[in-house]
């Protein structure tokens, strides 16, 4: 198995790099994940990946059209882990304008935490939406936030800040998505799939929960999510196990509120 992970996220690093600036083909590697692989596998390879295409080391420098290159690859992943880890995400709520979530992501493999926010920043008039996610790992944090039309998927702006502190606005090409989005089970489908109610204790406090088990796209493992209405966008934790390796990641939460508003001024 360890093998298998080692191929996939050598293949994908492989792929992200060669895609730089090929909007829709990099939607389909970080949307579709691998097909034809388990959920554990492509997760944690695709986290691989990531982990690779982030070193600030690496970073082009600001104001240049690599910087901007960058920092948009950068941002479709980091939207599609915050969207829709594992294509999918359960909620019987979502968010209003100005709430926000904060999670701890923990690979179990080798114990590191990233921190991930989420947060619905505000609606314009026309509708659009603005949204921020921000990826953390020990002091490297990166920060973007989208200019988003819902009801088409469209990204029509993005403003970015990299680990050195670069902020700017990155051009965004007509027609570019920011993340797939991801599937929303049925209420029947979640009820069939509660396996039970349970109280669960979180850094943002204690949160009476339904446990709601999916199985992996092959079977090899499950995707658990215990949800409640008492948090912006309805999660209060989510984890991803293998039948074989057990946890891989849990995704807890660590935060909420509902007085988010821009860092990046950007409106």
């Amino acid at each position: 198995m360890k093998r298998l992970h080692l191929m996939v996220a050598s293949g994908l690093m492989l792929l992200l790099a060669l895609l730089v600036g090929c909007a829709s083909m990099t939607d389909a590697v970080i949307g579709g994940a691998v097909s034809g692989m388990s959920r554990a596998v492509s997760e944690r390879a695709a986290n691989a990946v990531y982990k690779k295409m982030a070193p600030k080391e690496k970073l082009p420098p600001p104001a240049t059209p690599g910087w901007n290159q960058f920092m948009a690859l950068q941002a479709q992943i980091v939207f599609a882990y915050s969207f829709s880890p594992g294509g999918l995400w359960i909620s019987r709520t979502g968010y209003q304008p100005g709430q926000y979530a904060k999670f701890r992501w923990t690979d179990e493999e080798d114990g590191s935490d990233v921190l991930i926010e989420r947060a619905y920043l505000k609606q314009e008039d026309t509708g659009n939406q603005w949204w921020r996610v921000s990826w953390t790992e020990g002091e490297d944090a990166w920060v973007y936030e989208a200019l988003i039309n819902p009801s088409e998927g469209d990204l029509l702006r993005l403003r970015a800040k990299d680990a050195d502190g670069n902020e700017g606005e990155v051009p965004v090409q007509e027609g570019t998505t920011i993340f797939t989005e991801p599937s929303q089970p049925s209420e029947e489908s979640i009820e069939g799939a509660t396996v039970g109610q349970e109280t669960v204790t979180t850094p943002a406090g204690t949160f009476q929960t339904d446990h709601v088990q999916y199985m992996a796209a092959t079977g090899e493992g499950n995707i658990d999510w215990w949800i409640s209405e008492q948090v912006p966008g309805g999660v209060v934790k989510y984890q991803l196990t293998d039948k074989e390796e057990g946890t891989l990641w849990t995704n807890t939460l660590i935060e909420d509120g509902s007085n988010a508003t821009t860092v990046l001024q950007s409106y």
